[in-house]
């Protein structure tokens, strides 16, 4: 016989109408099934992909990779300590150091609690993103200029121009005065991030200090890594190096719960999701059965002619095999056209003070969708094996008799 008609056969099945149609409409019921399988995952997983993705960029963009600070009282001589972080980190590229503390802060409309974050303009930018984030006006460059978070100023009814109260409750001891601030809003910026957004006033270094009483003080350290460089091992070195009140966290730690659930939510969901496969998977398994009581009659004749147990099996296996690949490529062709519709548009917003983000984020990853075909494609093959097995140990007769 012919060494490739295995193939050949598998194509002509896979192709050809029943009398009635019932059958070509099972096999695109089994595709289907397949295809909406592998588009759940492949969407599903490029959200949360994008999601923790855009968490990460916000962080970063705040903070820096490494954040070293104090646990106790505020810090003198705050160049001797860059001087030592970039001792210890060569990977360094910047550090920027900033005094923060948590006030209480009224405007035209409303109060709130804020965490007021004292900055050096000159290096502000080299560590961090927040000048990049302006959405309107400027860093503040003067004594009593600030720059508010978006969804902040939206509370306090703050814009460029605006008074503002800064009130320091306690900055001597329970029994000391508040400290209240008049400042001018000279800007307003968003992170992308409803926690940084809904919190944080800016404001220069030196104002903060003289307004607090702690001239020569800082609290916080920020420190950019050079691309590549492993911002885990670089904040236990610090760490290592800096005693009590220090502390060393790199982005992963600031946010260390967040991350492991959105890890943990990404496992369980891409489980559920594979069971869909799995059920279509059943589906391949009634086509190919009803696919070889449909076509009882030419496989009798087959083995009547040569045709071997091995070539039956690959036979049926390559059938489902196909119909599996088949859906595989619709659903991964749909799943990334969503994708790209959802990363493109931003047309499903969220309600960020309870996602952290306010739009629905996409990121498509080549070893991920690499990842879900294979598997589907692995399930659609073990879905094969009864029913190719199955047809493989009948008899010529068999067939023939029932027709």
């Amino acid at each position: 016989m012919i060494r490739n008609i295995v193939p050949i056969l598998a194509k002509r099945f896979l192709l050809s109408k029943s009398s009635d149609g019932f059958l070509s409409l099972i096999s695109w019921v089994s595709i289907l099934g397949v295809a909406l399988g592998v588009m759940a995952l492949t969407v599903v997983t490029s959200v949360i992909n994008g999601f923790e993705g855009e968490l990460v960029r916000v962080i970063t963009n705040m903070n820096g990779d490494v954040l070293l600070y104090s646990r106790g009282d505020p810090l003198r001589n705050s160049d001797g300590v860059k001087a030592e972080i970039r001792k210890i980190l060569p990977e360094a590229q910047a550090v920027t150091a900033s005094f923060v503390t948590e006030i209480m802060t009224s405007g035209p409309i409303g109060v709130s609690g804020a965490i007021l974050q004292g900055v050096e303009a000159d290096s502000l930018g080299s560590v961090t993103a927040i000048p990049r984030h302006l959405v309107s006006g400027r860093m503040p460059e003067a004594a009593g200029e600030v720059t508010l978070g978006s969804s902040l100023a939206e509370k306090l009814g703050a814009v460029e121009g605006v008074e503002i109260r800064l009130i320091a409750p306690f900055t001597g001891g329970l029994d000391s005065e508040p400290r209240v601030l008049k400042a001018n809003v000279v800007g307003i910026v968003r992170m992308g991030m409803y926690d940084y957004d809904s919190k944080f006033i800016f404001m220069r270094l030196d104002a903060v200090q003289k307004y607090l009483d702690q001239l020569g003080k800082v609290t916080n350290f920020n420190v950019k890594l050079s691309p590549g460089a492993n911002s885990r091992l670089a904040s236990d070195r610090l760490a290592k190096n800096f005693e009590f009140p220090f502390r060393a966290k790199d982005w992963s730690q600031l946010n260390r719960n967040l991350f492991y659930a959105i890890q943990l939510e990404k496992a369980v969901i891409a489980i559920i999701l594979t069971v869909i496969v799995v059920v279509a998977a059943f589906n391949v398994v009634s086509t190919l059965m009803m696919m070889i009581h449909d076509k009882s009659k030419e496989i009798a004749i087959l083995k009547a002619m040569g045709f071997r147990r091995a070539q039956s099996f690959r036979l049926f296996c390559m059938i489902g095999v196909g119909i599996g690949a088949v859906g595989i490529c619709l659903g991964m062709l749909a799943g990334m056209g969503l994708g790209w519709i959802l990363k493109t548009t931003r047309w499903i917003t969220l309600p960020s003070d309870i996602y952290y983000i306010g739009f629905l984020p996409v990121v498509m990853r080549g070893k991920e969708m690499g990842l879900i075909a294979g598997v589907a494609l692995m399930i659609s093959f073990l879905a094969t094996l009864y029913p190719s097995w199955a047809v493989s140990r009948r008899s010529p007769l068999e067939g023939i008799r029932y027709e």
